[in-house]
């Protein structure tokens, strides 16, 4: 199977030379991913590791495999995007990137301080693990 994220300049690639990729490895030294948990999960670690001279646009796993890398899930999916964010955002730093993506399974799951509409009450208070800011205005 394959996770792949699609430019008009790129193509289903981002062809990486050894000085940009080290310049994106120097970029992200001992950063965190945004979703710590996940990274956690996923690299038993939340510190952002170097990107090898590969391409993180377009990633090979193969499904249904015994161990729990055969299923592309919502951590997986965030780590990449994550990656490709900063592989991109060292040549053009001045830049926004809309990413488009259809990725079901990632529904089921979300960070943990995510608000939850499930969690979530029409009446002040409630269990919200993070407190949100909120301007209620008046008509």
């Amino acid at each position: 199977m394959i996770s792949a994220f699609q430019s008009c300049k790129f193509g289903y690639s981002m062809e990486l030379m050894e000085e940009q990729v080290n310049k994106v490895n120097r970029s992200q030294a001992g950063k965190r991913y945004s979703d710590k948990q996940a990274a956690i999960n996923r690299h038993a670690g939340a510190i952002k590791k170097d990107i090898p001279n590969r391409n993180p646009f377009f990633v090979k796993f193969e499904c249904g495999a015994l161990n729990d890398d055969g299923y592309w899930n919502y951590e997986h999916l965030v780590l990449q995007l994550e990656d490709c964010v900063d592989v991109v955002k060292c040549p053009y730093p001045k830049y926004d990137f809309l990413f488009h993506f259809d990725h079901s399974c990632g529904h089921n799951n979300q960070r943990e301080d995510e608000l939850n509409i499930e969690n979530m009450s029409k009446s002040y208070g409630g269990k919200q693990k993070s407190l949100w800011p909120t301007l209620i205005k008046e008509e």
